[in-house]
C-alpha cells in the first residue's frame, strides 16, 4: 500500500478551457487516468472533444452538463455522467462542484437502469 494526500499535488489549471478550476491527480498520466476537479463558483470546464471516454461523477456541490447536442442538463452530487471518446462536452458550476474525472479508453458506462 502507498499513501498520499492528493491535495498536496493540487495545482490550478492553466488550459484556456478551464475556467476556476483546481486539479488533484490521483494518478500518473497513462493509458488510464484520475483525478479531483474542483470548480470555484462560476468555474467552468470549455466545451472540447473527450480524447478518450470519460466519466465526470460528482461528489459535492451541483451544476449543469453538456453533451455532443450542447444542451445543457442538472447535476449534483451523486450523479456521473459518461462521455465517449470524440465527443463534445462541458461542464459548468454558478455554486462550485467537486467531482471525480475518470479517463480510459477502456471506460464503458455502467449498463442502464431506470432513474
Amino acid at each position: 500500500m502507498e499513501r498520499f494526500n492528493f491535495d498536496a499535488e493540487s495545482f490550478v489549471a492553466r488550459d484556456e478551457r478551464l475556467e476556476a478550476t483546481t486539479i488533484a491527480p490521483l494518478t500518473a498520466p497513462g493509458a488510464a487516468q484520475a483525478a479531483i476537479f474542483r470548480l470555484a463558483p462560476g468555474g467552468r470546464i470549455a466545451r472540447h472533444p473527450a480524447t478518450v471516454a470519460q466519466v465526470l461523477a460528482v461528489l459535492e456541490g451541483d451544476g449543469h452538463v453538456s453533451g455532443s447536442d450542447g444542451t445543457f442538463e442538472p447535476i449534483a452530487a451523486g450523479e456521473a455522467v459518461f462521455w465517449s471518446a470524440g465527443e463534445e462536452h462541458e461542464t459548468v458550476s454558478d455554486g462550485g462542484l467537486t467531482a471525480v474525472v475518470l479517463e480510459a479508453a477502456e471506460l464503458r458506462p455502467p449498463s442502464r437502469r431506470p432513474r
